[in-house]
């Protein structure tokens, strides 16, 4: 399994999967994330994935998937490290699978490419409706954040631990950024966009389609490629002293977040050793965490290690009691301690690779998982998910007391319940 050149900074990828009836076609682009363009450039998938210059409102739009014996069309926006990726993706039954002789794949693509090549604009402008819209959708989103607590303290652990830079921001970018995004002001990016990504189309299903490589090189001739370099991510420099925050929400239940730099990142060859460690810090019931901090210990409601590699930091999360809060921290942190001091058996290690690979191999169950896992994954070279269990497999402990060694704990943030007013406790 190779990539195949296409044009300019334009890859393909055909990944076989007989398992499906259906095929799985992302068109994927990479650009640098940064602070003056991650709010305008996110809005684009969920823009031009609603209509198009042919099918320029839902209704049109639906009619059309409809034809295509139920397709699906959208669009998403991630960030990977200090890069941008703007996903969007087709979906549609196989051709074998429909009594007439329909080339479904064919025209589905065909769909997909008219709707980021050839959008709906009028003088230089996207419509003000459909930008209107869009808008509204993401700003209502980021606006619920608050109400997901969980997801909350991550998003504010990851600002407080980025604020200088363009990670540090949503997916989304910043409320006000997307509150300013403009017809104009979006239909500028998307030129910039189409002209300066790194485009990488994916392929999941029996066969390639006929000829799908040459027509998104033929769409791509109507613009002047100037492909941006995407470079690997810097990592975090940890703080001197352990930055803390500490919020009051009318919550009953506290958040504690912490966050830890490391100096690797990289690929997966290269950081499969802090993924196993990961999952043994915090993973599956066989980890430091559960089996320590929340069940000897009661400590935590729930409390699991998420990696980073891309970017090169560790975030550990738990739901506590406020009066367990200092203890659960204390106690994270002494399991660390403990990984580090070779606190580890292989009955362990055995248990995280084989909860690991079964989670690896889980991946061939859905398309869109397999998708999500080539194109979170900015290489020359693609790692399957079975490449990637072969890696893992070769991990040992001593890699795993390495890990630990490697990580500095930098921010705790913390979600803390509003002190009881004494009328609240039913005290005169």
């Amino acid at each position: 399994m190779k990539y195949v050149n296409i044009a300019n900074g334009v890859k393909g990828l055909f990944i076989e999967n007989n398992r499906f009836s259906t095929t799985h076609i992302s068109v994927n682009l990479y650009l640098p994330l940064k602070n003056e363009t991650i709010a305008v450039n996110a809005l684009l998938p969920y823009v031009l994935s609603s209509c198009c210059k042919e099918y320029p409102d839902f209704s049109a739009l639906n009619l059309r998937l409809s034809e295509l014996y139920g397709a699906d069309v959208g669009g998403i926006a991630d960030k990977i490290g200090d890069t941008q990726l703007l996903k969007f993706f087709s979906f549609c039954v196989e051709d074998d699978a429909i009594p007439e002789a329909v080339p479904v794949a064919e025209q589905a693509c065909d769909l997909l490419f008219s709707m980021i090549f050839e959008p709906s604009t009028k003088n230089g402008s996207f419509l003000d409706a459909d930008v209107e819209r869009e808008r509204r959708l993401t700003l209502e989103k980021i606006e619920g954040i608050i109400n997901d607590k969980r997801a909350y303290a991550i998003s504010r652990i990851t600002k407080e631990m980025y604020k200088d830079e363009a990670f540090g921001q949503l997916k989304t970018g910043s409320y006000d950024a997307v509150a300013a995004t403009t017809g104009k002001s979006l239909f500028a990016a998307w030129q910039e966009v189409i002209s300066t990504a790194e485009i990488v189309i994916q392929v999941i299903g029996k066969k390639l389609p006929d000829g799908l490589f040459n027509r998104l090189a033929e769409k791509l001739q109507g613009f002047e490629r100037r492909v941006a370099e995407i470079k690997t991510a810097t990592p975090k420099k940890p703080n001197a002293t352990v930055n803390r925050i500490e919020e009051k929400m009318d919550v009953s239940q506290g958040k504690l977040v912490m966050g830890f730099c490391t100096d690797v990142v990289g690929g997966d060859k290269e950081t499969a050793f802090l993924a196993v460690f990961a999952d043994l810090f915090g993973g599956g019931p066989y980890s430091k965490l559960f089996k320590n901090v929340r069940e000897k210990y009661s400590l935590c409601y729930y409390c699991a290690a998420r990696p980073n590699r891309s970017k090169g930091f560790m975030l550990v999360d738990c739901g506590v009691e406020p009066k367990n809060a200092e203890r659960a921290e204390a106690e994270i942190l002494n399991q660390l301690e403990d990984i580090k001091k070779g606190d580890l058996t292989a009955e362990d290690l055995a248990a995280s690779i084989r909860s690991l690979k079964d989670s690896l191999i889980c991946l061939n169950d859905s398309q869109a998982a397999l998708d999500n896992w080539y194109s979170m994954r900015i290489s020359d070279d693609p790692v399957s998910p079975e490449d990637y269990i072969s890696i893992i497999e070769k991990v040992t402990i001593e890699d795993v007391i390495k890990a630990a060694g490697l990580y500095t704990l930098d921010t705790v943030y913390k979600i803390m319940p509003l002190a009881k007013s004494r009328e609240s406790e039913g005290e005169n």
